[in-house]
């Protein structure tokens, strides 16, 4: 019988061996399996450090809270509270002196008020105002002087009438922007 080999001749003369493939492919495998546990070693040995700083950490943490106040922490966190609302009170706070200084530059001096009334909305403050002058001439250049001002929102005169003195009476209503009460009329009048 005639034997029959696929393999061609070459090869047989090299000597390349079913054993000698698996020994490369054995060799391979084992350098990877070890080079897998030295990774799985390394990773676990790191695992390892990580949760021991971990619990270093905590235990860390567990001390420092075991030393706050609280009752001195809600102390100083009501104490913050009350600066910020001591703060927008100084922000907020109204300067009438600036009111009353306004009022005296724009009155006339042929015009004096005998009787004021104040009253303060969420954007004005209006005043009421009884008042007397000379002549209409020195009324309607008051009232010019109010409306041309920037701060004044509003001016109505009413109850025109001959006083006894030769005068001229009248009531007055002004309205004034709530601007001119806080510290912002330094601002808008430079």
């Amino acid at each position: 019988m005639v034997d029959i080999n696929l393999i061609p001749k070459e090869y047989k003369k090299r000597g390349i061996s079913l054993a000698g493939i698996l020994s490369k492919t054995g060799g391979i495998a084992l350098g990877l399996l070890i080079l897998s546990l030295l990774v799985y070693g390394g990773l676990f040995f790191y695992q390892k450090n990580i949760k021991e700083e971990l619990n270093g950490i905590t235990q860390e943490i567990t001390n420092i809270e075991s030393k706050r106040d609280s009752a001195k922490e809600k102390l100083i966190v009501e104490a913050d509270k009350n600066l910020n609302i001591v703060e927008n009170l100084f922000k907020e706070h109204f300067y009438w002196s600036k009111l009353f200084s306004k009022i005296e530059e724009l009155v006339d001096v042929n015009v004096y008020f005998t009787e004021s009334k104040f009253s303060f909305e969420s954007e004005k403050v209006n005043i009421s105002l009884s008042g007397s002058a000379r002549t209409y001439t020195s009324l309607a250049q008051q009232m010019v002087s109010l409306k041309e001002d920037p701060l004044v929102e509003k001016v109505v005169v009413s109850d025109i009438a001959l006083s006894e003195n030769g005068g001229i009476k009248f009531n007055l209503s002004i309205a004034f922007s709530k601007k001119i009460l806080l510290n912002e009329t330094e601002k808008t009048n430079d």
